[in-house]
């Protein structure tokens, strides 16, 4: 009886050992669940603030991008790029807004965007007040104009060198000239694009300088665009699309007839894709030309 009895009390030691154990187990692993339920509410919880704040930032951000703009059309053309670049963020935004690591890549891009609205706001009034000056300039350089051509009785001996000043000053020259792609979208409206897919057109846009020494006559403005490659953008390869610039026989994109009065001038010419081929990526040079000769070149690229 004795034996059995310490037998039991073995047995007994044993199973609450066991219990213990078990117990002790299932303590430790009821609190690792709930420290690890604490963790992921607490990280969700900072995602769902950090992309708040970020949400916030992009619609301040967004707002003051719509609220700049800029007659100046090659600024203004940066600024429709920015613009669509920022719309893409948004998007971005919205669809990882559970991504931790993205919503921090996300603030970094848009951050960097919001130095670029600094930036523009320095040029925009960097621009303004060289219009200004611009037009002092001009009214100077038409009041010595005025007083130039008042000189009219020289010295005989004086005259081949003034007709040889006065043929250098007839040239006129392409001002404010930019080129870009466009997308072109229902009647005819158009938007700025950076990415080849996307774009529908090439267009050029300048002013057309005033110059009271050159002639009031027809001239035809040609628009030449070098593609990646070397490739010239034509509507055909005959000639009937040449002219000559610069001395040589080229092939030109678009044409436009204008008729000169002395005034300055703002015009836009365009070479539309053809056959739905899209454009090549890389970067592009327009050229343009009057009277033979080279009057403005600009450079573009394509993503």
């Amino acid at each position: 009886m004795e034996n059995q009895g310490k037998s039991g009390n073995k047995i007994f030691i044993v199973i609450s050992a066991i219990l213990f154990l078990l117990s002790s187990f299932l303590g430790w692993k009821l609190y690792t669940t709930n420290s690890e339920k604490e963790t992921v509410y607490v990280e969700k919880i900072k995602v769902e603030t950090d992309f708040a704040a970020v949400k916030s930032d992009f619609e301040e951000v967004k707002k003051a991008y719509d609220e700049l703009s800029t007659d100046n059309k090659q600024l203004q053309s940066e600024l429709d790029s920015k613009k669509e670049e920022l719309e893409d963020l948004g998007i971005q935004l919205e669809k990882y807004k559970g991504d931790a690591s993205m919503v921090k890549k996300l603030k970094r891009e848009l951050e960097t965007i919001r130095n670029l609205i600094k930036s523009y706001l320095h040029e925009i009034d960097s621009l303004q007040q060289a219009n200004i000056g611009l037009q002092k300039e001009n009214n100077q350089v038409r009041s010595d104009l005025k007083n130039e051509q008042g000189k009219s009785e020289q010295l005989a001996n004086e005259k081949n060198s003034l007709n040889q000043k006065i043929d250098m000053g007839a040239k006129l020259k392409a001002y404010q000239l930019f080129a870009d792609a466009v997308k072109v979208k229902g009647s005819d409206k158009e938007s700025t694009t950076t990415k080849a897919k996307r774009a529908d057109r090439v267009r050029a846009c300048f002013t057309l300088s005033e110059n009271k020494l050159a002639k009031k006559e027809n001239k035809t403005i040609f628009m030449k665009i070098t593609a990646p490659g070397e490739e010239v953008l034509v509507t055909s390869t005959d000639d009937n699309n040449t002219f000559t610039g610069d001395g040589q026989k080229q092939f030109y994109s678009a044409k436009k007839d204008v008729f000169y009065e002395q005034e300055s001038k703002e015009m836009c010419l365009a070479f539309t894709k053809k056959d739905n081929v899209d454009f090549k990526q890389g970067k592009y040079k327009v050229e343009i030309f009057v009277d033979g000769v080279n009057i403005g070149t600009t450079n573009f690229e394509l993503k």
